[in-house]
């Protein structure tokens, strides 16, 4: 009797529980651990428009084809793999309307209620999911980002940080504007989307950066890069411009490069930093090398700062002076300062180590006006000699758009007491058509104080010949990878004696760089080439020892290769 009064009691709480259960106006369903629906109620059943047989004793997958898309899914997934509650708001394409939907771990299952989200909870959902949106491309933003890492690694997964950067973007904001250059970036998020698998999340951080949050590893990983890349590398139309942009990629893995995002992003960012500065090798995997290289280098930045100081500091930067000779007799007509840095404890560094960090610091405006000012001096040292030859200085990108420019160089004129003509001002080929409005505005400023302009590097950039009509430019440089190929390649023998004809029939002179054997400057010579620089005709010199040089050739006297172990004639 008291075992048969307990199977009644069970049997009427069984009842009580599933009116109650029925009754409480939430759609609730109870799957097991392989997704099978063991229990659902009269809510869910009117909600989804099935009937019991179709849902008990099956899978959501069998009976709602777009399962693995709903809020369900993503929520219930995440209570089944955590072990934990998890509750979410979203549409529900099914019930067509918004839900919150709470999952709760139960006997080996999952335990899923909905009901309708009032108007104020959504809301509410919805502003905290802009907080985690990139407002122009709509992905991921950063915050978004650092959450979703933090989830990861509280799971113990292991999972790639893939950080990259578009290159040459600026030629569409410079062409076409930065509304048109918004509409790119909402493209280039749009195809990157298209190209995401399932598990990996992209992300903007700012500006032209993205992230992947990807499981791939090792060789898949390698191949994800490489879609990615190829994505980035197809070219973009706008406004009936075609524009290739691609990208350079750090990458990083967790945990074995570290478990928190700030960690993480800033070893991706060594990688990435790496990756931009290496023409060919866009995609750079960080080590523990890269860190110790970016110790050195903000040590080795403090160090610059303070050289930048400095003048005639024997431990500090100073201006190497490659003379240009005249090819039509071989004088010395005048001469390039080169910057140069010798380091207290490194050594003598190549530009190439030093010159990419300032431009990345952006120090390069400040070197520009180191660079004018100690020419000047040596100017007024040669001056002082006797020597009247015109020094000529790089001007970077930066210093072209600098708007005070024209006010420094008249004064550092004044404060040296060298006539204007004595400077000469050369531009990459590339900076100059990079804003043709300000490169105008500012080369005509310069011109009017009597500096002479030069384009250098010319031949490898993208300038027109109307363009190049309009600035008031005295001299075109040929690049020295035209020179050095003359003898060789018929191509660049005829680009090169074409650019000597176009340079004289808009009356300027012209100088060819990198010239080293007697046999390419007899070539020069043949073609009406004015003048040549090179280290056929002389190498970099410290200032005592270019004077050395150029009196010797003012003088009559035959000077070989500076620099040599065994000079030898300079031959036209």
């Amino acid at each position: 009797m008291k075992s048969s009064r307990h199977l009644c009691d069970f049997v009427s709480t069984g009842c009580q529980l599933t009116r109650l259960l029925e009754g409480v106006g939430e759609s609730i369903v109870h799957v097991d651990a392989q997704w099978v629906v063991r229990y659902c109620n009269d809510v869910y059943l009117r909600g989804m428009g099935l009937r019991a047989e179709q849902v008990i004793g099956k899978t959501p997958f069998d009976y709602h084809p777009g399962f693995r898309r709903s809020i369900f899914f993503e929520t219930i997934e995440a209570c089944r793999r955590d072990g934990q509650p998890r509750m979410a708001i979203g549409y529900s394409t099914a019930v067509q309307r918004w839900l919150m939907v709470r999952v709760y771990p139960h006997e080996g299952g999952m335990m899923s209620l909905a009901n309708d989200a009032t108007e104020s909870v959504v809301r509410q959902f919805q502003l905290a999911q802009e907080a985690l949106r990139d407002p122009l491309t709509r992905v991921g933003n950063q915050r978004a980002m650092e959450q979703d890492i933090k989830a990861l690694v509280d799971r113990g997964e292991t999972f790639s940080l893939v950080l990259f950067s578009l290159r040459r973007f600026n030629t569409i904001n410079d062409s076409l504007g930065h509304s048109q250059g918004d509409l790119a970036l909402m493209e280039i998020a749009s195809r990157l989307q298209s190209v995401t698998r399932d598990q990996e999340h992209l992300y903007r951080l700012n500006g032209v950066e993205f992230v992947l949050l990807t499981p791939a590893a090792g060789a898949v990983l390698q191949e994800r890069t490489d879609a990615l890349a190829a994505r980035l590398g197809e070219p973009i139309t706008m406004r009936g411009q075609n524009f290739r942009l691609g990208a350079a990629f750090g990458v990083v893995g967790a945990p074995d490069h570290g478990d928190a995002p700030e960690v993480l992003l800033r070893r991706a960012a060594l990688a990435l930093r790496c990756a931009k500065r290496s023409a060919g090798e866009q995609i750079v995997h960080f080590d523990d090398r890269l860190e110790a290289a970016g110790r050195l280098r903000m040590a080795l930045e403090g160090d610059f700062r303070a050289a930048l100081q400095r003048h005639g500091d024997s431990d500090g930067l100073a201006l190497a002076l490659q003379p240009k000779g005249r090819l039509k007799d071989g004088h010395v007509v005048g001469a390039e300062a080169l910057i140069r840095w010798r380091h207290a404890e490194r050594g003598p560094l190549s530009p190439a180590d030093f010159l990419p960090m300032a431009q990345e610091c952006g120090l390069m405006v400040e070197l520009d006006r180191w660079v004018l000012d100690e020419a000047l001096r040596l100017q007024r040292n040669l001056m002082n000699l006797g020597h009247q030859l015109p020094l000529s200085i790089n001007l970077s990108v930066e210093g072209l758009a600098d708007v005070q420019l024209a006010g420094n160089v008249s004064a550092a004129l004044l404060r040296w007491g060298v006539p204007s003509s004595l400077l000469e001002i050369e531009i990459p080929e590339g900076a100059l058509m990079r804003d043709v409005e300000v490169s105008g505005r500012v080369l005509a400023e310069l011109s009017a104080l009597g500096v002479r302009i030069s384009i250098d590097d010319f031949g490898t950039g993208y300038s027109s010949f109307a363009y190049l009509a309009r600035f008031p430019v005295s001299t075109l440089k040929i690049d020295r990878s035209f020179v050095r190929d003359m003898c060789t390649k018929a191509a660049s023998k005829t680009i090169v004696r074409s650019l000597v004809s176009l340079a004289h029939a808009l009356s300027m002179d012209v100088v060819a760089e990198g010239a080293e054997t007697d046999a390419e400057m007899a070539m020069l010579r043949r073609m009406h080439c004015d003048v040549v620089q090179g280290f056929g005709y002389g190498r970099p010199l410290p200032f005592d020892t270019f004077v050395s040089f150029v009196s010797q050739r003012m003088s009559g006297g035959v000077a070989g290769r500076v620099g040599e172990a065994s000079p030898s004639p300079f031959v036209i």
